[in-house]
């Protein structure tokens, strides 16, 4: 496959996948088993695609992020980091136990997440289905200053949970906030903000993988490195634009019918190779 044409399909999987709604490790999985694509073909390019992403949430929340220097944000900040605990302690475990990539090779796995997101989607426009603690069914949904403890831990845990290929972490934790009675626009800007740990962490290690095993020389040159980082940035800056927009409008489930579709078609396809597999052709 052409470098140049592998290294913008990847830029532009990485920048819609990674903020919208339908999981960016499952797309990669399954483009990966119908292309060819070779997820460590070069560990350098991960880490620049993974940068770009960094860098448009940074500059999205740019006056957010700013805010944390002031006392009142740092009670915010610490549902922040208990939020993002479950998650970092999953991919640390499965990334010693060897675990991770594994994950990657059961494409049955990935479409039945597909599913369970798109469900998931669709639970956002039930609000009969907020659970809130007792006493407190008639309150004001949370604001974003105001999420609580248990709210992190949920949130959290949703997020340790898509680290499965095919279950969205920006819909598992936007859906985990909005049913424990956080407010849409504030669940949204919270999932995002756990996100800069969280692919700051997988720049770090693709960059550790590095350090272990080098790529060969010349394999990627630092012109085909920027222009990855360039469309990644902006795909990724489009993509938060977007999805921002759709939360405030309470239109996320309509990634749900998309959802269904492709989970569905995957799964139909691994049956058809199972079946030809057992038949010898």
């Amino acid at each position: 496959m052409n470098i140049w044409f592998y290294i913008i399909i990847m830029a532009v999987i990485q920048g819609v996948a990674e903020f919208l709604p339908v999981s960016s490790s499952g797309h990669l999985a399954v483009l990966g088993a119908l292309f060819g694509f070779d997820g460590e073909k070069s560990q350098a390019l991960g880490i620049v695609l993974h940068a770009g992403s960094l860098l448009a949430i940074v500059v999205f929340y740019w006056k957010t992020l700013l805010g944390f220097l002031k006392p009142e944000r740092w009670r915010l900040a610490a549902m922040l980091i208990v939020a993002t605990i479950p998650a970092g302690a999953a991919g640390l475990l499965l990334e010693f136990t060897g675990s991770a990539e594994k994950m990657f090779d059961n494409l049955f796995m990935v479409g039945f997440a597909f599913l369970i997101t798109g469900t998931l989607l669709r639970m956002t426009n039930k609000p009969k289905l907020i659970v809130r603690p007792a006493g407190e069914e008639n309150a004001d949904l949370t604001p974003l200053d105001k999420i609580s403890l248990r709210q992190a831990v949920v949130i959290g845990l949703g997020q340790m949970f898509a680290i499965l290929p095919g279950l969205s972490r920006s819909g598992t934790t936007i859906t985990a906030g909005i049913l424990t009675g956080v407010n849409r626009e504030a669940a949204g800007t919270f999932s995002f903000l756990m996100a800069i740990p969280v692919i700051a962490g997988a720049a770090l290690v693709h960059l550790l993988k590095i350090v272990k095993n080098p790529p060969g020389a010349g394999e990627i040159t630092l012109q085909q490195m920027g222009v990855g980082l360039v469309i990644s940035a902006a795909v990724s800056f489009w993509a938060l634009q977007f999805l921002t927009k759709l939360i405030k409008r309470g239109k996320l489930a309509c990634f749900a019918w998309y959802l269904y579709i492709l989970g569905g078609g995957v799964i139909l396809w691994q049956l058809v190779v199972m079946i030809r597999k057992a038949n010898g052709l």
